[in-house]
């Protein structure tokens, strides 16, 4: 732990400019979670309710809770018998041979596969010494591949077609990626590499990547980002994973978590990105064919409203209706939940890094966003309708529609979510399908892109969400 502290710190000091891990032929790297943010105080102005007529399809929402029955793992499929060159104990790699002054060249993976091409051997590999990295059989052949660690980059070298060749190559550019763990996750007789890239804002993202019988590839499938497409095949930490058995079906899953108390100390522009800030449990199980969230990623309580609607929505998300409406009327109910806007942001930050400053010299206390509460109140009413119009409450949904009109069809910050409200009502009631209303509700948000930033922005802190358009219904 010590040292995952340790690299994490250093990666943070040093790699906040830094572009995100890119990972070459198998992984893409997670997207960027921030975006330009509009002023709180924008009044939106309202749009005509668009016709069904006119919606584009909408994008795919994932499945996030798997079912998966551990009795069914069978062994992937094994590589086929390799036929590689035959091992010479005489030859020896250039690499191995230190210059005038007694220094090592750093090794690379054209030096390793020339050597094994030529017949060197995985035992005078392993103790040369400029190599760093793994030699173990990952793909079941009962030949070893070499899991090679270079300056900015891990290569696996394996024996394919009669030769040595390079099989998978994880590139990042930060300088900070590190080989955590080889071992059998999933229990399937192939092991996984467990992979860290200490990136920036304090977090380490995960990857873990294995042999599916054909070829090495990512193995984290947590959905698509809306905003890219992209598939997100890593898992961001603060600390170091945990193996544990936490629903009892016989394999463990890796519990990761964000944790607070390991930022003691972190100040300037980290942690200005980072609050607010509050503990979060993920874990990550195995559903026959990826790594996947196994539930609703598990925060503290909310402290701010803001945070009550985005945790309401993720529960929604995964399908535990009741758990979402707990929240959506915590957001609209609970007098306890605090305000918040950039001018918050930066107070805090400024209450934080104070702890730091022998003088304790702290920014007044900014004026309250008392416009936040009409915007994410109005917006939890419009979600509570559409919960209770998936669950086939429509009588349920229509009281609740009315209670939304008459509290903030005549506001002007409430109105817009209202009017969103509308738009998916009227289609809803003219076809009784989810995908209509949801279709209009979504090019609303489109179209007044403005109602989306109280939600989740980039002043929210690095754990939010950056809510696009098909955020606002993400039932099919």
């Amino acid at each position: 732990m010590k040292q995952f502290l340790i690299r994490l710190l250093s990666a943070m000091l040093l790699l906040t400019g830094c572009a995100p891990a890119t990972v070459e032929n198998s992984i893409r790297p997670s997207a960027s979670r921030t975006s330009t943010a509009i002023p709180t105080t924008a009044t939106p102005s309202p749009t005509p309710i668009p016709s069904t007529q006119t919606i584009t399809l909408l994008p795919t929402i994932p499945t996030f809770t798997p079912t998966f029955d551990v009795s069914t793992i069978v062994t992937v499929t094994p590589a086929p018998p390799a036929a590689c060159p035959r091992e010479n104990s005489k030859v020896a790699g250039e690499f191995a041979t230190p210059d005038s002054n007694g220094f090592y060249e750093i090794i690379v993976p054209e030096d390793v596969l020339t050597y094994l091409n030529s017949g060197g051997t995985f035992a005078h590999l392993a103790k040369s010494p400029p190599f760093s990295g793994e030699i173990k059989d990952l793909t079941g052949d009962g030949v070893s591949e070499v899991v090679l660690r270079g300056l900015v980059r891990y290569d696996i070298l394996g024996c394919k077609d009669g030769k040595y060749q390079n099989l998978f190559q994880f590139f990042t550019y930060d300088f900070s990626i590190d080989l955590e763990d080889i071992l059998d996750l999933n229990k399937d007789g192939i092991p996984e590499l467990i992979f860290y890239s200490f990136s920036r804002y304090g977090y380490a993202n995960v990857y873990i990547v294995g042999w599916d019988g054909n070829r090495f590839r990512s193995l984290i499938d947590i959905g698509v980002d809306t905003t890219t497409s992209a598939v997100l095949d890593s898992v961001s930490t603060t600390t170091y994973h945990k193996l544990m058995d936490t629903n009892g079906d016989g394999l463990k899953e890796i519990v990761l978590e964000d944790n607070p108390d390991t930022l003691e100390g972190v100040s300037g522009l980290t942690i200005w990105l980072l609050i607010p800030f509050r503990k979060d449990t993920i874990s990550l199980g195995w559903n026959g064919k990826n790594f996947v969230v196994l539930n609703p990623q598990n925060y503290a309580p909310p402290q701010y409203r803001f945070q009550a609607i985005q945790d309401a929505d993720r529960q929604a998300r995964y399908g535990n209706y009741t758990g979402a409406l707990s929240l959506y009327q915590e957001a609209v109910f609970n007098d306890r939940l605090e305000w918040w806007s950039p001018e918050r942001q930066n107070y805090e930050v400024y209450v934080y890094n104070s702890q730091l400053d022998p003088e304790r010299i702290v920014s007044p206390t900014p004026i309250p966003n008392n416009t936040e509460y009409q915007r994410l109140a109005a917006y939890a009413y419009y979600r509570i309708i559409l919960l209770h119009i998936v669950q086939g409450h429509e009588s349920d949904a229509g009281t609740v529609y009315k209670t939304l009109q008459q509290k903030f069809a005549n506001d002007q910050h409430g109105r817009p979510y209202a009017e969103m409200a509308t738009a998916f009502w009227e289609a809803y009631q003219s076809t009784h399908k989810m995908y209509d209303g949801c279709a209009a509700s979504i090019q609303y948000a489109a179209e007044n892109p403005e109602i989306l930033v109280p939600l989740g922005s980039d002043y929210h802190g690095s754990q939010s969400h950056t809510y696009v358009p098909a955020d606002v219904c993400p039932f099919r």
